[in-house]
């Protein structure tokens, strides 16, 4: 068995200047290899063009319930959602008002018409996982099953790692680390694929002081994969979109668009054996 990596940019669709460089990227062929799609997002329907011009492979979905702080509210796909929406009909921009109401009905219609969306516009996602967290119950409650019987019904593949990262590992105990093993299982009996663990930088921008910083995060990991197929997981953009995030994140984002392109990044996936694939 050999050690090989998809390299994830998440959140296509967030808007034009993010797709841009996104596919840019992929189009490069060098480092990033595959992007998942915010089908709720304003960018979304910019981000199908931008990829079917492009000739690259179809965006993942990335299901997406929650809406983002810094632009106006998001709005379902599916209609009659109410337990994932706000007064106005639109999702909340807090994932903890989410994770209290969301049933597991209302979480399968919007899943249903995010992937009919893509599907209608011409993309066939090999797989999905979640903007936010919110499929995967590390707060409120647990909808893995939901998550994981809609890939199975579907064929798709799920974004859930067979094993933790490190840090992760250690942390995860109880109720949370029972919901995990019991979603890992599920998903290898439903035949669901499975990254084999997945790779980032899980600081947070307030606590990430350089891109020096950052980047040896990374490559760290990268050093310690495992067999199999895993995946590194980045939310590239450019200075113009970070200015209008939280300055921290934003700051964090340019970052990691700036590791796509550092030499010693791609020297220290050669030196690795470690094989760059579009999919797990």
């Amino acid at each position: 068995m050999t050690r090989q990596l998809v390299v994830t940019a998440d959140d296509l669709g967030l808007g034009p200047q993010t797709n841009a460089a996104v596919v840019d990227l992929l189009a490069e062929g060098r480092a990033l290899t595959s992007t998942t799609l915010m089908t709720v997002a304003p960018g979304a329907a910019d981000a199908v063009a931008r990829v079917r011009s492009a000739g690259i492979a179809a965006p993942r979905l990335h299901v997406t319930m929650t809406s983002a702080r810094e632009m106006s509210p998001w709005r379902p796909l599916a209609t009659d959602v109410p337990t994932l929406t706000d007064g106005r009909g639109t999702f909340h921009a807090a994932l903890g008002r989410l994770t209290g109401t969301a049933t597991p009905e209302d979480v399968t219609r919007e899943m249903t018409a995010q992937l009919a969306w893509m599907r209608a516009a011409g993309l066939q996602p090999a797989a999905l996982d979640s903007h936010s967290g919110i499929l995967y119950g590390a707060r409120g409650k647990s909808l893995l099953t939901t998550a994981i019987d809609f890939c199975a019904d579907n064929g798709l593949g799920f974004r859930l790692p067979r094993r933790l990262p490190r840090l992760v590992d250690l942390a995860w105990r109880g109720r949370i680390r029972r919901r995990y093993d019991e979603g890992v299982a599920l998903a290898e009996a439903h035949g669901v694929r499975l990254p084999e663990t997945i790779v980032g930088c899980w600081l947070p921008g307030r606590l990430l002081l350089s891109y020096a910083q950052l980047r040896a995060n990374v490559l760290s990991q990268l050093r310690q994969l495992p067999e199999g197929i895993s995946e590194l997981i980045l939310h590239p953009a450019p200075e113009g979109v970070a200015r209008r995030l939280d300055r921290a994140e934003g700051r964090k984002r340019v970052w990691e668009l700036r590791l796509l392109r550092d030499p010693l990044f791609l020297r220290t996936l050669r030196s690795e054996g470690i094989g760059l694939v579009p999919a797990w």
